[in-house]
């Protein structure tokens, strides 16, 4: 590190007059989330403008579609504008846990959906991602793609495990990880004056205090595999509030219904608000098909071209060596293949798998091959069945590659 570097430190320039997230990302995350609590408080508007304008600048050109930020081991930092390489990416799993932070403050701030739409993702991919099936291993860095033999040649990668770790000499994600989970509540629910805003369909029992009763609910479902959620009423007393339910920005077509009947989806930066007297034994049901989307970056994300990632729900997807075979770089995902969702088994158990029509080249494994051949392709295309694990899960099988962004042929 730099100690010269103010910029590192975002001291470079006063706050109001930053244009762009700079510096170590997760103290980037952690002032910008105290700056949007200070100006929800103080009811400052330079403070907000400020938060405003740091935000945008990092989830439209500085955000991993895993919700990760930090995109260069140097530093643990951002780098530029549209720089967001796959394979040597840090995406630190505090800088998303960070980041979560920062987006809860200016949930409460703006009340605007798009703030828990980043707050999800972030949970689901990199945060989920973060900590192995076991309960005991970690991942500090969060790599899109990786090519074992690789990380052990080649010092670039230093920073890259392919495998989560049981501890490490800077410990700060494990307990992190943990703090996150047992305060989990205050990012499922947003409550103001009259409304009570829903941003995660995490399964829980919640009471919320309302003109000096406590509203309860109950919400249940198998969210994010299965598209149903529900949200029972289990308070005696008669409540008149507003819930406001989020209506994630993957999904095109929500419906919801309260008892049975309809309501109108039509939202209000980006939450559906009901307001009704709530009595025990209502229940509001809602459904947000889970379409198995492509995903596609911006033109100037350079290392995207002529790639795809896939997401279900708030889920990205990756490939991984167990089920597809080395050599992922050869791998092509058919641009008019439908997906099908497989049940998982064993290990994903209770998790939605994808498969889908794609290609492999297969080329000649000789000693004697030249290194670059003239005018023509070393080796042909062949059919290849393509399984898609959810990326949060990777790495719990042992070692082995994976990407999430595949060519596209």
């Amino acid at each position: 590190m730099d100690v010269t570097n103010k910029a590192y430190s975002q001291a470079h320039l006063p706050l109001s007059e930053q244009r762009t997230a700079t510096g170590h990302a997760v103290r980037f995350v952690y002032l910008m989330t105290a700056v949007a609590h200070l100006a929800r408080l103080r009811q400052n508007e330079q403070q907000r403008q400020t938060c405003l304008r740091l935000w945008q600048n990092m989830v439209q050109r500085q955000i991993y579609i895993t919700g990760a930020i930090g995109s260069q081991g140097a530093g643990e930092a951002f780098s530029s504008d549209y720089d967001l390489p796959n394979d040597t990416a840090y995406a630190e799993s505090c800088a998303s846990i960070g980041l979560m932070m920062f987006a809860r403050r200016m949930l409460e701030m703006e009340l605007d959906g798009r703030y828990a739409d980043v707050m999800e993702r972030a949970l689901y991919n990199t945060v989920l991602g973060s900590i192995a099936f076991d309960g005991r291993h970690y991942f500090y860095v969060n790599p899109l793609e990786v090519h074992p033999k690789t990380l052990r040649s080649n010092g670039i990668y230093n920073h890259v495990s392919p495998v989560r770790r049981r501890w490490f000499g800077c410990a700060c994600c494990p307990p992190n990880i943990a703090r996150l989970f047992t305060s989990i509540g205050h990012y499922i629910y947003t409550p103001s004056t009259d409304t009570l805003y829903v941003n995660l369909y995490v399964g829980n029992r919640v009471a919320i205090s309302v003109d000096g009763h406590a509203l309860r609910l109950l919400i249940s479902g198998s969210y994010p595999w299965r598209d149903e959620v529900e949200i029972a009423v289990e308070s005696a007393p008669q409540i008149a509030h507003t819930l406001a339910l989020r209506l994630p920005e993957w999904c095109s077509a929500p419906q919801a219904s309260v008892n049975g009947e309809p309501v109108n989806c039509e939202p209000r930066k980006g939450y559906l608000h009901i307001r009704r007297t709530w009595r025990q034994g209502d229940r509001v049901k809602l459904s947000l098909p889970m379409q198995v989307r492509r995903v596609y970056g911006h033109p100037q994300l350079r290392n995207l071209a002529g790639k795809v990632a896939i997401q279900r729900g708030p889920l990205i997807y990756c490939l991984e060596e167990a089920d597809n075979g080395t050599e992922l770089h050869n791998v092509w995902l058919n641009a008019d293949s439908r997906f099908s969702l497989i049940e998982g088994t064993d290990l994903f158990s209770g998790k939605i798998l994808l498969q889908a029509g794609g290609a492999r080249l297969q080329h000649t494994h000789s000693e004697e091959a030249a290194l670059y051949q003239y005018d023509r392709v070393p080796g042909q295309l062949e059919p290849q069945r393509l399984t898609f694990i959810p990326w949060f899960s990777w790495a719990n099988r042992g070692e082995g590659e994976m990407r999430i962004w595949i060519s596209e042929r």
